[in-house]
């Protein structure tokens, strides 16, 4: 294997060989996260305009081989439980803190996300990782009130596990621009009762300038007022800005949010006596 140390900057899935399963240092997660890529083929039923997937295309994820994702799996497991992976590419001590289901589009979007869980179970009990790492479910959150996705997320009740839903704006007008899907409040609100009802949530909200302009106080102001019914339930915030540059051909300029501009944001948030941590 030849790569060079990895750090939160480069989330390039070529990098490594693998068609499902890739290792990146997460400033979210705190250390590595092994990610789980069910999008293969680039598709996602969300655009966002700063997504940072080459090539991204709507759509559902092609169909997956569950042999070749169980035999990747166990490989980068074995990498780095007991081989010498974190030690030589990444840098600090970095810890192995997650399993995410992440990559490059929607992965409840799948129709064998049920079966995919099932593998990952499986794995995370022959490694004795039960107790040590925790499994992360990285969504738009269109997908959570669907029976079969809440039969598949019951399967890891027994495991430490999060839901990371985002929500960026909670007016219908910007989530359009921003998401470019239509998604009314009710709706939101439908699907987040949901994940709050099958794991400890997370909202992750992505921040930053659009064509030159702040978030406004309006949109700000609905998001605080939505939050604020769910203010006992859901377990943090993410706050963050772009990383990476978005790789979505759009009419709009972004610019990265500084960290005092998103620390300004979130003292407005954090009135909500939600934990919010800021990601600049």
């Amino acid at each position: 294997m030849s790569i060079d140390i990895l750090t939160i900057t480069d989330h390039n899935r070529k990098t490594f060989k693998g068609k499902y399963i890739y290792p990146v240092v997460s400033r979210r997660a705190g250390g590595l996260s092994l990610g789980i890529n069910l999008n293969t083929n680039n598709a996602c039923n969300w655009q966002c305009i700063y997504c940072e997937v080459p090539d991204l295309v709507r759509g559902k994820p092609d169909s997956i081989n569950l042999k070749e994702l169980e035999v990747e799996l166990d490989y980068w497991l074995d990498q780095i439980i007991n081989q010498s992976f974190l030690n030589q590419y990444t840098q600090n001590k970095t810890e192995f803190k997650d399993i995410a289901f992440s990559g490059n589009g929607e992965p409840t979007a799948s129709k064998q996300f049920k079966d995919v869980i099932k593998i990952l179970i499986k794995k995370i009990n022959e490694y004795k990782l039960t107790k040590k790492i925790t499994i992360r479910l990285i969504t738009n959150g269109s997908n959570m009130s669907n029976p079969n996705v809440k039969e598949a997320l019951s399967l890891m009740n027994n495991f430490s596990r999060e839901v990371w839903f985002k929500i960026d704006q909670i007016n219908e007008e910007d989530v359009k621009t921003i998401n470019q899907v239509n998604l009314s409040k009710a709706t939101v609100k439908r699907n987040l009762e949901a994940a709050l009802d099958s794991s400890p949530t997370v909202i992750q909200t992505c921040l930053f300038r659009l064509n030159n302009k702040l978030p406004s106080k309006e949109s700000l102001d609905a998001y605080i007022d939505f939050l604020k019914t769910y203010e006992k339930k859901i377990k943090g915030i993410h706050l963050y800005s772009l990383a990476r540059l978005s790789e979505q051909s759009s009419d709009y300029e972004l610019t990265r949010l500084t960290e005092p501009e998103l620390e300004s944001i979130a003292n407005k948030i954090k009135l909500l006596n939600i934990p919010t941590q800021i990601f600049a």
